[in-house]
């Protein structure tokens, strides 16, 4: 009989459940200058919504702040996310992150800038297995124009988009 237990217990090691459910912890920052320091990004906030595939995109700051994601090749447009950011201090520390919780996948994940007039977002699959926090940095320079991706490789890879140089006929603030 204590044989049976001790088989019985050391088989529920083998039946755990096993889940790509994370939550992600995005340090967001911002860069001044080229090579200059780097400060947390104040004021920006996120959201995700779960995709079907990688082929929906953020189309301007606008839909950006408004939370509309658009399919390109349909011309869908969904303006509902499935879940939105908290903030999220790690103690101790003046970096602030955002905490957006994942559970499906695949999803795209967005964080808008407003104080830059900038945004980001990222194409995600969950695959890791029983990861209860995804650690991820998001690097706004506000130097660069354009589009740009921040990041190392797929599924962390942000694509940047920062507000345009004005051109010669346009005005500028200074």
């Amino acid at each position: 009989m204590a044989f049976m237990a001790v088989v019985m217990l050391s088989l529920t090691g083998c039946f755990k459940k096993v889940t790509t459910d994370t939550t992600l912890r995005i340090k967001v920052l911002a860069e001044k200058s080229s090579g200059g320091d780097r400060v947390p990004a104040e004021g920006c906030y996120g959201y995700i919504y779960y995709t079907d595939s990688q082929d929906w995109i953020v189309e301007s700051f606008e839909d950006a702040t408004a939370k509309t994601i658009t399919n390109p090749l349909t011309g869908e447009k969904l303006s509902v996310p499935n879940g939105e950011s908290e903030i999220y201090t790690i103690e101790g520390s003046l970096n602030n992150y955002l905490s957006i919780f994942q559970d499906q996948a695949p999803a795209l994940v967005v964080v808008v800038y407003p104080q830059s007039q900038m945004y980001a977002y990222m194409y995600r699959k969950a695959e890791a297995e029983n990861l209860t926090y995804t650690y991820l940095t998001l690097i706004f320079h506000s130097w660069k124009n354009g589009v740009y991706n921040e990041g190392s490789k797929d599924g962390y890879k942000w694509t940047v988009v920062a507000p345009e140089a004005p051109t010669p006929d346009e005005p500028t603030d200074e």
